[in-house]
């Protein structure tokens, strides 16, 4: 719950950081919609990332225990 929780904080900050640059260039309705859009795409992106990292280390640290 406390991970979902973080994933959905950080999907928040992009959009906040996202919707008014957008606002510049287009109108309410589709800044809003183009910045949950790559805000997902970037949480996802993240998620991904993460995990590689995450299963990269634990090879690392199983070679080392060899």
């Amino acid at each position: 719950m406390i991970y979902f929780s973080f994933m959905f904080g950080v999907w928040l900050v992009y959009v906040g950081s996202m919707f008014p640059i957008f606002l510049l260039f287009m109108s309410l309705g589709q800044s809003l919609h183009v910045a949950m859009i790559v805000a997902s795409v970037l949480t996802f992106l993240f998620i991904i990332i993460q995990r590689t990292f995450r299963g990269l280390h634990l090879i690392n640290q199983l070679q080392k225990n060899i």
